[in-house]
């Protein structure tokens, strides 16, 4: 089965630090909330990834159907829930444009992004965490 491994390193007192190839990320709680404010929260980056993989998609849709989009942008919306402990109880993903040279096939490629996204088809199905030491 495949899989993908990635590494956070401890980089201050309240933050880790991920380097991968040639960049790196930190993530980290505001100073607000007792982090350090050197990086986005783990929830937010758990937004990112859904939809940096479901553009990921879209560009893939796109361009086997040599479709050109420009200026895309997609707003994403994780909505936390009242109950404890706390998780986004819906996320939702809004795409726009500047210019697709197909415009009429643009909701076709939301849909075949959104069944082919790893991300929001883990969402989806669920998976299961295992914590361990």
């Amino acid at each position: 089965m495949p899989s993908v491994q990635l590494q956070l390193a401890q980089y201050s007192p309240t933050s880790m630090k991920l380097e991968h190839d040639q960049f790196s990320i930190i993530v980290d709680r505001p100073e607000a909330k007792g982090g350090g404010g050197q990086g986005l929260m783990g929830g937010q980056y758990l937004l990112i990834g859904v939809g940096g993989c479901f553009c990921s998609n879209l560009f893939a849709a796109a361009q086997a159907r040599s479709i050109v989009i420009e200026g895309l942008q997609v707003q994403i919306t994780g909505r936390i829930g009242d109950e404890t402990p706390k998780s986004f109880s819906s996320i939702e993903l809004h795409a726009s444009y500047t210019s697709c040279s197909q415009e009429e096939e643009f909701p076709k490629l939301l849909r075949i992004a959104e069944k082919g996204c790893l991300s929001v088809n883990t969402l989806l199905k669920g998976a299961e965490v295992k914590v361990s030491s």
